[in-house]
């Protein structure tokens, strides 16, 4: 059999992410009325229950891969990006260089920054991979003790990626005891070592040091029908966590295609994988990730998720026919741990739609029935201000929606995409340089959204008309362009803001 023609049942099936004003309510009631009737508290209006998993998934699973590679920026991250797929990449700072040539089978830093503004995960694997149980502890100052790789590989990450935190890192060799679990807990939020066990929904405060990675070994002569029995094995081994609704994470190091693997293994390095197993693999588990049996995210956010998710606390501010108002907080560190938890809250008998207001955040969510009243599943940022659900009727979208007070421009979603992406913005009810002859909360403004390329070159305009105060949506189609970064400009009287989005075919 040729790798090319790898079928294991999916290959017609393709990863599409997007945001739809209307969920499919059948499918929605299935998870909702298996969550709700068995974890319910209350029944009061504006109750909460945050789901085990985000989007009210079966199960989490996270693809790591170790040394900061040259492989995994040119093919790994490209297969994970095809299908929607963030990932952790552990990366040695000490080995990284600015520009090529760079040191043996290592990539550069300029890769990794851009992996990291892709969304993934860009972690710690310290500085220099020793055996820490071996070193000294010594101090974050004192080169070759266990506390200056630890601290010094996290100092360096940060510095060179500003924007994102760096709070997990995978020891090297799994080499650890309690000792080491102690000190790495005094920078990292989370660490990840080796075993074949799947994690907990839920963990002790030191079962995050030693995260359990299961990577992925190959037995006999590596060649296409004989790779074939691994994937299988590992296919078997995923569907253990997501039957159990647990956490699994694989380990990968080199990622090539096929024609180059065998010089690897002469070489002996340690269990590279081919493009064609590798992409196979995520057909697979995408077609998990459609049926909702499992939650794909780096290993920082899902450590964010479970922790905010077993350590939080709500309060009703308000709660009637026409408006719900909840304070969700937690006792963690509000920089680090700020990724939405998805949240069933119970809402009126009368609501079929909801509009969901959170620091700036807006989105319309589908009303699931359950067999004790009506939910809606939210994103909810805990200490990120009152959420506010308030009814929407289909028919009075635009109305409803213009309940905002400032302008904003949302990062597109997907991002990266391939063809298309949504791009949403907000035009504020409050007056903006208002007119005297003009309503103040109802005026027309005029609104131009266009696409850039990194050049600056004007690629098309998506709008270029008068619009009322309200939420918008764009769709953005492009087919026609080829991958690469591109820039999108919102302008609307004296505003105007920028973000970057990427296209990957």
């Amino acid at each position: 059999m040729r790798l090319s023609n790898w079928n294991p049942v999916i290959n017609t099936i393709q990863t599409v992410l997007v945001f739809s004003l209307l969920l499919s309510f059948n499918q929605q009631k299935t998870y909702a009325q298996k969550f709700i009737t068995t974890n319910s508290k209350s029944t009061d209006i504006g109750s909460i229950v945050v789901a085990r998993w985000a989007d009210d998934r079966a199960s989490a699973f996270s693809f790591s891969f170790d040394d900061g590679l040259l492989s995994q920026y040119e093919n790994a991250r490209l297969i994970l990006n095809q299908f929607g797929f963030k990932g952790t990449f552990y990366i040695l700072p000490d080995f990284l260089t600015e520009d090529f040539p760079a040191i043996w089978r290592y990539g550069i830093w300029p890769q990794f920054q851009e992996i990291a503004l892709e969304g993934h995960e860009v972690g710690s694997h310290t500085l220099t991979h020793p055996y820490l149980t071996n070193l000294d502890v010594g101090d974050t100052t004192t080169e070759g003790t266990v506390l200056y790789e630890l601290y010094q590989s996290k100092k360096k990450i940060e510095q060179k990626i500003p924007f994102a935190k760096n709070i997990t890192l995978a020891y090297p060799f799994s080499d650890r005891d309690s000792d080491i679990d102690s000190l790495t807990s005094l920078f990292y939020e989370a660490a990840r070592s080796e075993g074949v066990e799947p994690n907990s929904f839920s963990l002790g405060f030191w079962n995050y040091y030693d995260l359990n990675s299961f990577p992925v070994r190959f037995t006999g002569p590596r060649t296409m029908d004989g790779d074939l029995d691994e994937l299988y094995d590992f296919q078997n081994w995923t569907q253990g966590p997501i039957n159990n609704g647990q956490w699994g994470i694989m380990m990968v190091h080199e990622v090539v295609p096929f024609s180059e693997l065998g010089d690897l293994v002469s070489q002996g390095l340690y269990e590279p994988i081919s493009n064609e197993w590798f992409t196979s693999y995520c057909e697979w588990i995408s077609t998990k990730v459609q049926s909702k049996d499992v939650w794909i995210e780096t290993v920082a956010n899902v450590t964010r998720y479970m922790k905010e998710r077993d350590n939080y606390d709500y309060k009703i501010i308000s709660a009637s026919n026409n408006l719900i108002e909840i304070n969700l907080t937690d006792s963690l560190d509000d920089p680090i741990y700020n990724f939405p938890l998805s949240a069933y809250v119970k809402v009126p008998l009368e609501w079929n739609m909801v509009l969901t207001m959170q620091d700036n955040r807006i989105d319309t969510v589908s009303v699931i029935q359950t067999d004790s009243g009506k939910v809606v599943l939210a994103n909810i940022i805990p200490d990120k201000g009152i959420i506010k659900l308030t009814p929407l009727n289909i028919t009075s979208v635009e109305n409803e929606i213009t309940l905002v007070n400032e302008f904003e421009l949302f990062q597109n979603y997907p991002n990266p995409f391939n063809p298309t992406t949504k791009i949403r913005f907000t035009i504020p009810t409050s007056p903006f340089n208002p007119s005297p002859s003009q309503g103040e909360g109802n005026r027309e403004r005029s609104v131009t959204l266009k696409v850039y390329d990194i050049l600056g070159n004007e690629v098309t305009t998506l709008v270029n008309e008068q619009k009322t105060p309200g939420y918008y949506e764009i769709d953005f189609n492009a087919s026609a362009l080829a991958s690469g970064v591109y820039i999108y400009r919102l302008q609307v009287s004296n505003f105007s803001s920028t973000k970057k989005m990427m296209v990957l075919k």
